[in-house]
């Protein structure tokens, strides 16, 4: 999709949206097909509306629903008839005429599932991941949107952009894109006009023509001090590029240990679950528990070791609707630990483990394959990290360039300071 996206996958983690939470230990499962990390692999390329084109739609098609059925970490598949879905939406599938379209029609069964890991990645889809992650730039419209339960919100409008130059404006909410809804828009191509419609808060409909251009990617981490010496970080993923970061940074405040520490993991959309618990550990000087998953294969609990120098101090972590899997059992388990106050607003509710699965035609998907609680026993799934100080989202105070759930992560980390009753 040609909107930028911040905190999925996944969002979903569901990085796109939908930042995922990996899961490299199932030895008895090796001839699945599993996504490699840092192999992408070329796309089988076929004439548009052509023979070649429905095979491969068929082919694709029928391998995405076999390995949901053979994965998906639900068995009753929550109600639902997939089997039955599948079967009803197959023909149509297979029809459509370019790999627009059969994706669309793809990722419309799985949103069945009604669960964020489960999603599909065209190849297309996979090639402007894997460009944005090395740090390529990619076609886009110069707007971060954020995720609001199912619905996509302006977060951010990058100046000097098609997006800037049409009037967009933080806190519309984007209806559709070229007719469909912004979750199962197709990726943007270079020079090529898409019809995107906005909705104010007053309710008034925009109705706007933006042609992508490439783009930078913005920075997926952030590290400074704010005024009375108050480190802030931030920080999208938990892969590995970002914890070698993450890492360098707490060794910074342990060289210079800072008043109090403010961790912002409002675009934070997970990664690898591994990563997820190794960052929690840089804020213990004790092993702790942090997840317990259970699936159809396999049950774990996961413990991480604490760091030689930790940091100890005061800890706020900002979270809202764009933290996902990852980006929410961090904060879960610093909030059931007694080490974080939390502040912002609810999480997206995204917390389940997940793969990615090749595809025959060069794209993926990724399924829901384990279910996890934090190590108290809190399942996130559908109902998120509800945070300790609600703030809700102002978007006049963002246009003018104020953060108010920033401004009250700093007086949390004042009370803190400076202890009850004082």
């Amino acid at each position: 999709m040609s909107i930028e996206r911040r905190g999925s996958a996944w969002m979903s983690g569901w990085r796109n949206g939908l930042a995922v939470l990996a899961f490299a230990g199932l030895a008895a499962c090796q001839s699945i097909p599993y996504e490699r990390t840092g192999v992408l692999p070329p796309p089988v390329v076929v004439a548009d509306a052509s023979p070649d084109r429905a095979a491969l739609n068929a082919r694709t098609y029928d391998a995405a629903v076999g390995w949901v059925e053979k994965l998906f970490y639900a068995k009753d598949f929550h109600g639902l008839d997939f089997a039955g879905e599948a079967a009803a939406r197959r023909a149509e599938a297979i029809a459509q005429p370019d790999e627009a379209g059969f994706y669309g029609a793809l990722e419309a069964l799985v949103d069945r599932l009604d669960d964020d890991h489960t999603q599909t990645l065209s190849p297309t889809r996979r090639e402007r991941i894997a460009a944005g992650e090395a740090g390529d730039r990619r076609p886009g419209y110069g707007m971060v949107m954020m995720p609001r339960g199912d619905d996509r919100y302006v977060a951010r409008v990058r100046p000097d952009t098609p997006a800037s130059a049409a009037g967009v404006q933080v806190g519309w909410k984007v209806e559709t894109v070229n007719g469909v809804p912004p979750r199962f828009a197709s990726p943007a191509q270079e020079g090529k006009a898409d019809t995107v419609v906005f909705l104010d808060e007053t309710g008034e409909r925009h109705t706007v023509e933006l042609t992508p251009v490439p783009l930078d990617p913005l920075p997926r981490t952030e590290a400074r001090r704010l005024e009375g010496d108050i480190a802030y970080i931030r920080f999208d993923d938990f892969d590995r590029e970002t914890y070698d970061w993450y890492k360098a940074e707490f060794a910074r405040l342990a060289d210079a240990p800072p008043a109090g520490l403010i961790i912002d993991l409002r675009t934070n959309g997970g990664g690898s679950l591994a990563l997820t618990g190794m960052s929690l550990s840089w804020l213990f000087d004790r092993e702790i528990d942090f997840g317990v998953t259970t699936g159809r294969f396999i049950n774990r609990r996961y413990t991480s070791e604490s760091p030689d120098r930790p940091y100890l101090g005061p800890v706020v972590m900002i979270v809202g609707p764009g933290s996902a899997s990852g980006g929410e059992l961090y904060p879960a388990v610093a909030q059931e630990l007694g080490r974080a106050v939390i502040v912002g607003e609810r999480t997206r509710g995204a917390v389940i483990g997940s793969r990615a699965v090749e595809l025959p035609d060069g794209g993926a998907i990724r399924i829901g394959i384990f279910d996890m609680t934090t190590p108290g026993g809190a399942r996130l799934e559908k109902v998120g990290v509800i945070p300790d100080v609600p703030v809700d989202v102002d978007w006049g105070a963002l246009r003018e360039g104020r953060d108010p759930a920033l401004a009250v992560a700093l007086a949390e980390l004042e009370k803190l300071r400076i202890g009850p009753g004082l």
